[in-house]
């Protein structure tokens, strides 16, 4: 074989074995991603996510000593609206108080996108009924220990789910999501009609005595 070929024969080899080295840990990697086994996620029959609003505000780490992150609650409202959820949220009357960006949630509560219950209140009862008539799953981390006699659901993990936030991602456990995603109806404005009298009405100002 003359040099020509050996250049060639060299050149070919080495640039087999570089296409090895960069193909063969993307097929690796390919074929353990589609191996492994998938986490299951739950398909629950609710469409409606209460969220325990100031349970998450004052979840984790804080800029401030009592003072929780009003960005925990956005995060954790639209990883459940990405999932498909109607997403509700319930504050207590004193978590203007406790959050960073009080503007922000004062906002919010102006829009009707957390509800706040009233100031001596607790807001449990109001989380607990409004996830009872709707049929839906809370979203805490509070056992709510003193409602299990009144609403005795919340023992069910399916029904009461955990949360935990790390940076700007949000973890459900069980990882629920609504076997069909909920669709906002669309609402008919309500017209109502009085019926008003066509006849004209007395002058009543004849019976003044000047």
């Amino acid at each position: 074989m003359d040099a020509i070929g050996i250049i060639l024969v060299s050149a070919t080899s080495a640039t087999v074995a570089s296409s090895i080295y960069i193909v063969i840990p993307r097929l690796k990697a390919y074929l353990e991603k589609k191996l492994a086994p998938k986490r299951a996620k739950i398909r629950v029959p609710q469409q409606v996510a209460v969220l325990d609003a100031s349970n998450i505000v004052l979840h984790g780490p804080k800029p401030k000593k009592n003072v929780g992150r009003i960005e925990n609650l956005l995060l954790v409202m639209k990883k459940l609206q990405d999932k498909g959820f109607k997403v509700i949220a319930v504050a207590d009357a004193s978590l203007r108080h406790k959050v960073d960006r009080p503007d922000v949630l004062e906002k919010m509560i102006e829009k009707g996108k957390v509800y706040q219950a009233p100031a001596g209140t607790p807001a449990d009862y109001f989380l607990l009924s409004i996830a009872d008539r709707e049929y839906g799953i809370v979203i805490s981390n509070d056992v709510f220990k003193e409602w299990k006699d009144m609403f005795p659901w919340v023992k069910d993990r399916y029904r009461v789910v955990r949360y935990m936030i790390a940076g700007n991602e949000v973890y459900l456990y069980p990882d629920i999501k609504p076997r069909k995603k909920y669709k906002k109806k669309r609402e008919h404005p309500r017209v109502y009609c009085i019926e008003l009298d066509k006849e004209k009405e007395d002058d009543v100002s004849k019976y003044y005595v000047m």
